[in-house]
């Protein structure tokens, strides 16, 4: 899988992510705004509770007597308020958290070497996923223990991003979508498997050549399995496919721990 005269530049190739990006994006916006409305939603109805809590303590103590009926009221009051300040503290965590994967997911492609946690770029591509995935598709998290890596954090963050939609759309009806990694010697794998349609046996082995295509059902990602191949083999390291129809597919993208000077090339 190496590289030749017909690969484009870093410069082309930082062009072509960024454009990925950006389209990944179009077609997650439904679902990222449904992500951001479920905690919003729960902030609001829990704000409405907050001030009718709020109301009543102050009817409560308005002439300065608190009987112990009116006691034991304000202690069920302030449990609940408590109760509804953990639903609230998840809430913001949740958008939060999804604000930031959004932010770092959608940030111009920097030329720059970053040192990243795998597992942080794999679980920002799945928080903007989620609501692809909930309700019809099971994450399955098999997580060795890694090393940070050297690399071009968003080049392989958009190669997360397209295999695991790429996966997600494999996979008709409900099913089941694992992510296992692993430490080897000088690298790390990050394998992405499927229990989806599998592709068949003739067609497998030209799935990332130049120009291929299988009409939007396993390529139609906005950033194509060719330009994934080609931004692992800028990182000096390799996709292995494996497939079967009916049974699904893996991807296995092996990456080194270190970037050399002039990986670019």
């Amino acid at each position: 899988m190496s590289g030749t005269s017909a690969d484009p530049g870093p410069d082309a190739l930082a062009d072509a992510v960024n454009a990925a990006k950006t389209a990944t994006l179009g077609r997650l916006t439904a679902g990222i705004a449904h992500e951001l409305n479920t905690p919003l939603g729960a902030l609001r109805s829990n704000h409405d509770t907050l001030n009718r809590a709020l109301a009543r303590l102050q009817d409560i103590l308005a002439d300065e007597v608190v009987d112990d009926s009116e006691l034991a009221e304000v202690r069920r009051i302030v449990a609940a308020l408590g109760d509804i300040l953990k639903v609230n503290d998840l809430a913001v965590d949740r958008m939060v958290g999804l604000v930031d994967s959004l932010r770092r997911y959608g940030r111009p492609d920097r030329a720059g070497i970053d040192r990243i946690d795998v597992h942080d770029s794999i679980e920002a591509a799945l928080a903007l996923l989620a609501h692809q995935l909930r309700e019809r598709i099971e994450v399955a998290r098999d997580y060795g223990d890694l090393p940070q890596i050297e690399c071009y954090a968003q080049e392989i963050g958009q190669v997360f991003m397209n295999l695991l939609l790429n996966a997600a759309q494999a996979i008709q009806g409900r099913g089941t979508l694992t992510v296992r990694t692993r430490a080897g010697a000088g690298g790390i794998e990050v394998a992405i498997s499927d229990t989806g349609t599998g592709i068949p046996p003739d067609v497998l082995p030209r799935i990332m050549e130049p120009g291929f295509t299988t009409r939007g059902k396993r390529m139609g990602m906005g950033l194509g399995l060719l330009t994934a191949k080609r931004i692992v083999e800028r990182h000096r390291g390799r996709i292995d496919v494996e497939s079967r129809v009916g049974a699904g597919s893996t991807f296995a993208v092996f990456l080194p721990r270190t970037l050399e000077a002039g990986g670019d090339s």
